[in-house]
């Protein structure tokens, strides 16, 4: 991984790098503050995008009106009322845009025909400055709502940014200029030579060179050099670069001309496209737009879960009554056959392993590693293919990280900042046309020029010239054509050998006459990944003389979004015999739907819900409404098996993505700690439960060595350790500052509260943390209710339509005023009494805002009790969680936080991982110094009468004589640890007890209950007064015989003998689990 140093500038400022790719696009950023370490970040959150912080692109889309205006942008533009819109309006769709721009050269198997045409007399320069207009409005919104203070941060950069530019390895000079122009059309920058030094451009390839350095590479695996390839499969080109490269020291020099191929992605589903519209030519589902509605759905999902070429592939497209068994259409989804699908990808695995043989013939070392990144490298089927053929090689070849979607945005900005490649390899052969005097003796007069020469940054390449004029205003300006050689001679020497573009008009001398020479050098420079070129000169005027003067000119099996969502759906499917057969991603592949229909199989989700405290507030919800267990299974069971997949998945993880990924696990699996995280609401019964799901699963043994290897953290700790960690909420953490965690996810809403002082860094809750049963999942039932009543379909039909309404109207709804859609069926689906057109159901606005509102209502009640309940003021608040993505709930928080002037933000892009990777740090960093008791904690006892005290003589008759003689009452509570006391990790909480016994052998145990109280009384006294508000958490027992056989008898009433043995309970709540003991005293030591 790159260490890097503090930031040397003398001011803040922002660098921020775009890539705009054939079909999605990125933008990722970094703030340069003087002294501190540099961070990248990437905007992860856009208008109207349904995988927030998951997908960290947005769909390279544009919608022009008829007058050429833009109308919708990215992933406003796939929203359903934009789409019906822009039928109504016939709107231009623009895709693929970038494609009007690559050299010609690189378009064997693509023609203009292939690409959308452009609207009007607008140029692919116009659209890429609309496209990165967009991107930059984008940037700055998510820098201004997830960042503390992101208004003031704006304003203190707003004319001290930086912005660097990435393209295609094939991409030259002019496309170059286009994306300089287009950066000035987008106002990025003004059209100035100061304007122009704040562009930098970097090819793909370079840029995910970065991207692997700063992520995976690890210096004891690379302390010599090595010949790495990087490919980066994206949506249109394929980019190779080859590079030698050596982390310690660390020295990086491209020892190969970089290849681009057009063969991304993109290409497949033009494939798929054709396939389809000829395999259903004849069908009644051979209609154009069902089949393009086909072609969108096989982007989406289908090519990216395609893994096996032995299993087929299916097309969900439809209703479950759409079937045609002819053309293997079944419950509304076309099956493809996995050769056919695997024949899509065939011609681009073909040109990547064609690419890579050419990198590997040119390169001046041998090539040990090939690392894949990009969009296309998502693709299972694409890794495996590449790595059959690398293996056998013996290179190693990985993906290298979860983000591959990621790598040209962050490493473009890693580029700017790290700079770490010192020499490039010149792709073809530069110079310039010009005329020489003759020399009969050297017929081809060559220039002594040639591709492959190694390039350093600051190398220049000079060539003198003459030129010869007859008027002396002539000599005023000097212009040279910069023209490039690639053809297949080493050192081209004629211009008429190989035609070029253009030619230089030639120089005509009059007999005679009076003519001045002006001697200038044609200089290149190419060290960075732009060609630059510059002209000097030394001015000679033969009359007069002149003094001399210069110038210049961040993956799971069978999951969609990879590199996006870091989580897995919560599923499991069950056979007849209770064995999970498929769980994740792979639950909901076509494949395993299908076959779970026809041999019954029990599909669990919500399972995590019979977990819950019955005790914990959930009047909105029973066992009823969750899906049942399978016969003989706990809900710890099925947590082990969950648990059990997810270890699988990390272990198959680490060793894919990692150099020497396979080593590195072997070295590390014996010595692994799990850190597990529960709701805030889930106290010691829950996490024995856990504990025993964790052994269950095998990944630890049921031993106390074992369970020394399990954490267990709170959800809403771990996200406070997440925020702590979040560069983006770094400007929100002040000294002495009260703060709210709302960690708002499918199940419940874990909301904290926490005191902050910063020297040293120390963080201690100040409220009973809040749990409430109203996460996402309870807006998706009650979409599910209201589809029940509003819609006339079937069963089936509602499930379909929950399904849709689950993964994208919910995360897309963000305003009531505008209505939502649910696409359910094909484009020829249509009920217009019922709101239904081309397959999808029409939904108001404000009908979907009464879905969200109890759980917004929720989250301010909690959100307002934390304030009251906290010892400190709170200043800030911050929004964590996957249903954290929902711009609606995020809006109808901030309107309720805003007038209270409390500063509120979402404070990274990827808060649906915040427990994950809080967990993590609550691991590694241990911040929270003491937390609040939530409950009242005691144990059940019996108390010696007193006749005064009126509460004992109420119970008088309940009087107990002991075998001492004295008089005792029993259903008293002896509280230990009392609701709100604050609790240091290493504080403890004891109170001394006694037991008489007749009989010695029955001090040989102690067993005592440790008991919550959950009401409201401040000092509960008995428990036959409020018998609901106690529970039993646990019991714990102590062996105490060795000390017993020392305990001498005593007398007591009536002269019976009796022992009596003293014992104290000490609880310890300094962690996020309660600890209980007994302690007894044995030869003058206290014993635990």
């Amino acid at each position: 991984m790159l260490t890097r140093k503090p930031y040397l500038g003398l001011s803040r400022k922002l660098v921020l790098a775009f890539d705009v790719g054939t079909t999605y696009s990125g933008v990722s950023y970094c703030i340069l503050d003087p002294g501190e370490v540099p961070k990248i970040q990437g905007v992860a959150r856009y208008p109207a995008q349904e995988h927030v912080g998951g997908d960290s692109k947005i769909p390279s889309i544009l919608w022009y009106d008829q007058q050429g205006v833009v109308r919708a942008v990215g992933a406003e533009a796939l929203q359903e009322h934009i789409l019906e819109q822009a039928e109504d309006s016939n709107w231009v769709k623009l895709e693929w845009f970038v494609s009007h721009h690559p050299h010609l050269s690189l378009n064997s198997h693509f023609k203009d025909d292939d690409i959308p045409v452009l609207p009007g007399n607008m140029s692919g320069t116009k659209v890429l400055g609309d496209f990165m207009k967009y991107l930059y409005e984008c940037a700055r919104n998510y820098i201004q709502d997830t960042h503390a203070n992101g208004s003031n941060l704006l304003k203190s950069v707003e004319n001290n940014i930086e912005f660097v530019l990435s393209h295609p390895n094939g991409w030259e000079g002019p496309q170059q200029s286009q994306i300089r122009r287009a950066a000035v059309a987008a106002g990025l920058i003004p059209s100035t030579q100061d304007g122009q030094s704040r562009i930098h451009l970097v090819t793909e390839g370079e840029a995910s060179l970065h991207f692997c350095v700063a992520n995976v590479f690890a210096s004891e695996s690379m302390s010599k050099p090595l010949g790495v390839i990087i490919v980066d499969a994206g949506g249109g080109t394929i980019d190779l670069s080859a590079y030698s490269m050596s982390l310690s020291p660390q020295s990086f020099e491209e020892i190969a001309p970089t290849e681009c191929r057009l063969q991304g992605s993109v290409f497949v589903t033009l494939r798929a496209h054709t396939f389809l519209r000829n395999k259903l030519r004849e069908s009644r589902f051979g209609d154009p737009a069902i089949v393009g509605q086909m072609k969108e759905i096989f982007d989406k999902t289908t090519k990216l879960r395609f893994r096996n070429a032995e299993d087929p592939s299916y097309i969900k497209f439809g209703t479950l009554r759409d079937k045609d068994p002819q053309y293997e259409i079944r419950s509304g989804q076309l099956k493809m056959q996995g050769a056919d699908v695997a024949s899509l990808f065939e011609p681009a695995i073909e040109s990547i392993k064609e690419a890579i043989e050419q990198q590997r013939q040119k390169a001046s070392m041998p090539i040990s590693w090939v690392f894949l990144v990009g969009g296309f490298a998502a693709s299972d089927w694409l890794f495996s293919s590449l790595q059959k053929h690398l293996q056998p090689l013996g290179i190693h070849f990985c993906r290298p990280d979860s983000h591959v979607n990621k790598a040209v945005a962050d490493g473009a900005v890693s580029y700017y900042i790290d700079h770490l490649v010192s020499s490039r390899v010149a792709r073809y052969t530069y110079g310039t046309e010009c005329g020489v005097a003759f020399d009969p003796t050297d017929p081809e007069h060559q220039i002594r020029r040639q591709t492959g020469t190694r390039v350093s940054e600051s190398q220049e390449f000079r060539q003198q010239f003459f030129r010869e004029v007859t008027s002396i205003s002539e000599c005023g300006q000097v212009e040279g054509e910069i023209q490039c050689y690639r053809g297949p001679l080493s050192k081209p020497a004629w211009v008429d050998e190989q035609p070029v573009a253009s030619f230089l008009k030639p120089t005509r001398l009059g007999g005679g006459r009076i003519h001045y020479r002006i001697k200038f050098d044609v200089v290149l420079l190419f060290g960075l990944t732009e060609l630059k070129a510059q002209v000097s000169w030394m001015e000679e005027v033969i009359s007069q003389g002149h003094p001399p003067c210069a110038s210049s000119c961040f993956r799971f099996p069978a999951q969609d979004h990879v590199g996006g969502d870091c989580k897995i759906p919560s599923i499991i499917y069950y056979d007849n015999e209770g064995v999970p057969v498929a769980i994740g991603g792979e639950a909901l592949q076509e494949s395993v739907i299908e076959r779970a229909e026809d041999e019954d199989w029990k599909k669990l989700e919500w399972w995590k819900l019979h977990l819950r405290p019955r005790n914990m507030t959930s009047s909105h919800v029973s066992d009823h409404d969750i899906p049942p267990l399978p016969p003989n299974k706990t809900a710890v069971q099925v947590l082990a098996d969950f648990m059990r997949y997810l270890f699988q998945c990390a272990e198959n993880y680490i060793k894919e993505t990692h150099a020497n990924g396979p080593d590195m696990w072997e070295s590390i699996k014996t010595n692994i700690d799990f850190v597990l995280s529960h709701p805030n609401g889930w106290e010691g019964a829950q996490q024995s439960q856990i504990r025993r799901a964790a052994v269950l699963a095998g990944l630890v043994p049921d031993t106390p060595d074992g369970q020394d290897k399990i954490q267990l953290v709170t959800e809403g700790e771990a996200s406070l350790h997440f925020c702590i960690g979040s560069n983006l909420a770094a400007d929100a953490m002040k000294d002495n500052q009260g703060v709210i965690i709302v960690d708002a996810g499918g199940g419940t809403i874990d909301v904290s509260a926490y005191y902050m002082t910063m020297s040293p860094v120390s963080f201690e809750e100040i409220a009973p943390a809040e749990c409430r049963l109203q996460g996402s999942v309870f807006v998706s039932r009650r979409a599910r209710g209201y589809l029940q009543g509003t819609a006339t379909q079937s069963p089936q039909d509602i499930n379909q339509m929950t399904g849709e309404f689950d993964k994208t109207t919910k995360l897309r709804f963000n305003n009531p005023s505008e209505p939502s859609y649910i696409r359910f069926g094909t484009v020829r689906d249509k009920d217009l009494a019922f709101n239904i057109r081309s397959g999808q159901l029409k939904l108001p606005g404000a009908d979907v805002a009464t879905l969200f509102e109890p759980s917004v209502t929720a989250i301010i009640n909690a959100i307002e009790q934390q304030r009251r309940s906290a010892t400190k003021p709170i200043d800030a608040i911050f929004l964590v969680g996957g249903f954290a993505a929902s711009d609606w709930l995020f809006s109808r928080l901030q309107a309720h936080i805003q007038p209270l002037n409390l500063m509120f933000c979402r404070p990274d892009s990827h808060t649906n991982k915040a427990v994950a990777d809080g967990a993590v740090s609550f691991y590694l960093d241990h911040r929270v110094s003491a937390r609040i008791a939530r409950f009242t904690y005691g144990t059940r006892c019996s108390i010696e009468f007193d006749k005064h005290n009126s509460q004992h003589m109420l119970r008088s008759n309940m009087a107990i004589p002991r075998p001492s003689g004295r008089m005792v009452i029993p259903h008293a509570f002896s509280s230990i640890l009392t609701k709100g006391t604050r609790v240091s990790e290493s504080k403890e909480f004891r109170k001394a007890f006694i037991t008489e016994s007749t009989e010695v052998t029955s001090c040989n145990n102690i067993a005592t209950e440790i008991v919550c109280y959950r009401g409201e009384a401040l000092s509960p006294r008995w428990t036959d007064t409020e018998p609901a508000m106690f529970s039993t958490l646990c019991t714990v027992r102590a062996d105490t015989s060795k000390v017993s056989k020392n305990l001498s008898p005593q007398k007591g009433f009536a002269g019976l003998q009796f022992y009596r043995q003293e014992f104290s309970i000490i609880l310890m709540f300094g962690l996020t689990e309660l600890k209980a003991q007994i302690s007894w005293v044995a030869d003058g030591e206290e014993q635990r």
